[in-house]
């Protein structure tokens, strides 16, 4: 997923002329993860199989089959699988505009009070209200649509899900896209008011802007023989206060997350090179092979070895 330094994806998501993509996020072993990222657009996310933990904004969520979730704009997060089960998770990605144009009464009454709420930077969809399960059933039918009718988005190919709901006819799939979207947006919209509002972080901004700079270090210099000392410095702040934006937003340590960190990167690795399993340690920063190996299980559930041959 290329970045910018503070995280924002640089990917376009659809086209200007129809600016929603559909794409699956295919968790196939347990640890795989989308990173941290941010974007300005919205995004309605469902496990269709197994168990994802996210992280969205300083919370962390645990999906399971049949939930789903709402991502507000500019809402940093990230998916992770959990469990054995592979995971597989169809979501789209759309800017606000979809639903209406910027300077329509539909934006500033019904887009704006939402999308401007930095209280309401997630809604977790589920059963516990017949609303939520609405949404959901409008999801289905936009997957259903968009993986037979849409077009390929810039990851390229995703796995074929079965939904309860046939795609239709492809004449007009696009107004029924747009028509489902603005269905799920207005019960989103109606009982926005009853759900829990986020509590307000003091200097969110510059917890944020701490945070970047110490995860944009750790992701340039995983590789070297990095302390919490020069995680830190990197945002010149002390040790304890490293800490405590750590927990603070990801509820881990800086020290878990770099080790986290450096086995996602050994996975690529793993998938994508001849490297041995001992060089792919060194080359993530692991100076013990052994170390590397039983991190690596703790985190995927196999061993280096078991995780390259299953990817083959």
């Amino acid at each position: 997923m290329p970045l910018k330094e503070n995280f924002q994806e640089l990917i376009q998501h659809g086209k200007a002329e129809f600016p929603i993509q559909y794409y699956v996020n295919s968790l196939h072993i347990p640890g795989n993860s989308v990173p941290l990222h941010w974007h300005p657009n919205l995004e309605f996310f469902v496990v269709h199989h197994g168990t994802v933990k996210i992280q969205a904004a300083n919370s962390e969520i645990t999906l399971y089959a049949g939930q789903g979730i709402f991502m507000n704009t500019n809402c940093l997060h990230s998916y992770t699988s959990s469990g054995e089960a592979p995971c597989w998770c169809p979501n789209v990605v759309f800017q606000p505009e979809f639903i209406a144009p910027v300077n329509s009464v539909i934006n500033s009454r019904y887009i704006m009070p939402i999308t401007l709420n930095s209280r309401l930077p997630y809604v977790v969809l589920d059963d516990s209200a017949p609303w939520k399960l609405e949404i959901l059933d409008c999801l289905d039918r936009v997957f259903s649509m968009l993986q037979s009718y849409g077009e390929i988005g810039s990851y390229g190919e995703v796995p074929m899900l079965q939904f309860s709901n046939p795609p239709g006819s492809p004449e007009c799939f696009e107004i029924r896209v747009q028509c489902e979207i603005n269905r799920a947006w207005e019960l989103l919209f109606m009982h926005h008011t009853e759900i829990e509002l986020a509590p307000a972080v003091k200097n969110e901004h510059v917890l944020q802007i701490r945070m970047q700079k110490m995860i944009g270090f750790i992701q340039e210099h995983y590789a070297e023989d990095v302390s919490l000392q020069d995680i830190a410095n990197a945002a010149s702040i002390s040790r304890s206060e490293a800490s405590r934006c750590f927990q603070s937003y990801l509820h881990t340590s800086p020290v878990s997350y770099l080790l986290k960190h450096r086995v996602e990167r050994s996975m690529q690795m793993l998938r994508d090179s001849n490297m041995t399993v001992e060089a792919v340690a060194l080359e993530c920063g692991f100076s013990s092979s052994a170390y590397f190996c039983k991190l690596f299980r703790t985190h995927t559930g196999m061993t280096p070895k078991q995780y390259r041959s299953d990817r083959e």
